[in-house]
């Protein structure tokens, strides 16, 4: 092995986080220690000359050389909780669903792959995608250079009852929910920011440009706040009183505020210092959102634990559909 084979291989080792002593590195290449350190001094000065944001240290405590970037480097717990997530996701189809899991685990070392592999195996052997079993990802990230392009294109579209119809669009934002991938895009016929969901695009290709004025702008942060089972509408302010846990409907509606708390009696407690209830109580939250669709299916999934206050619109819809839940079971 000549020196620069030598030295790749020291890199490759250094790059899978193993740590090397100078004495084991000479026995392994018959080479002097002095020669090792050279190595290492060379493959330092590489680094440097390029920029790159990693240098080879000595570390005492475990007698070896190891790599260390200035840069973060995924570690084993960010890369379980990523895979865990994906899997519950369950938006991708089996191939793309191992590719993308290959990659994220080829991002570590082989002690951390080794680490995490044992815990993944059951979830991905039992793995279920969603009926659509299309791949996603090309259809992805085309769909998201035409976003940062601004350039319209030209959709067929599956709708529910699977007919297929022509549109001429302008995607605005990638968004995920509820298990599918959903492209914003501005509809000029219908003047308004629409959502295609991405696996019923059945073909697309741009098809020139249409312009939209910085007021017309999309703005998806504040969307995702304030839409809920990805049903759009008017943005509707709401308030209702609730009696479950407090936590878990302060994180499905992100715009929630805790406007006043109840004892068990129904009247409001002077002190808002806390947003939990008291044993028995209750509290009043206020929230915005798009249309009354969304958040009334979240509402309805709540039974007996909440009570909606406002507004009245919200209120009659709510009592219409439970009538409709009623007649079912006549």
């Amino acid at each position: 092995m000549n020196t620069s084979e030598r030295r790749f291989s020291i890199y490759i080792q250094l790059l899978d986080n193993q740590i090397l002593n100078k004495s084991d590195l000479a026995n392994k290449y018959d080479v002097t220690p002095r020669a090792i350190q050279r190595d290492i001094s060379q493959i330092n000065s590489a680094f440097a000359d390029n920029a790159l944001p990693y240098t080879i240290q000595y570390e005492k405590s475990n007698g070896g050389y190891h790599l260390h970037s200035d840069q973060h480097v995924i570690n084993a717990q960010e890369i379980l909780a990523l895979i865990k997530i994906l899997l519950a996701s369950r938006a991708l189809n089996e191939d793309d669903l191992r590719n993308t899991i290959s990659g994220l685990l080829n991002l570590t070392p082989s002690s951390t792959r080794n680490e995490v592999s044992p815990l993944l195996q059951n979830e991905i052997f039992n793995y279920t995608p969603l009926q659509n079993q299309q791949p996603l990802l090309d259809k992805i990230w085309n769909l998201s250079k035409y976003i940062i392009q601004n350039r319209s294109v030209q959709i067929k579209y599956r709708r529910q009852h699977s007919e297929v119809v022509t549109r001429d669009v302008l995607p605005q934002a990638l968004i995920f929910s509820e298990y599918y991938f959903y492209l914003v895009s501005y509809n000029p016929d219908y003047k308004a920011s629409l959502l295609y969901r991405v696996d019923r695009i059945e073909d697309y290709h741009p098809n020139g440009r249409i312009e939209l004025g910085y007021q017309e702008r999309f703005e998806e942060g504040k969307f995702r706040q304030r839409i809920q089972f990805m049903y759009p509408g008017k943005l509707t302010h709401i308030r209702f009183q609730y009696w479950g846990i407090v936590e878990a409907a302060l994180d499905r509606i992100p715009t929630a505020k805790v406007f006043a708390r109840c004892n068990p009696n129904g009247d409001a407690i002077p002190d808002t210092s806390s947003d939990q209830p008291r044993k028995g109580g209750s509290v009043i939250i206020e929230a915005d959102t798009f249309g009354e669709r969304g958040i009334m299916m979240w509402l309805l999934s709540q039974g007996q634990n909440v009570k909606v206050l406002s507004p009245q619109s919200l209120i009659d819809n709510i009592k219409k559909e439970a009538q409709s839940i009623l007649k079912r079971y006549d």
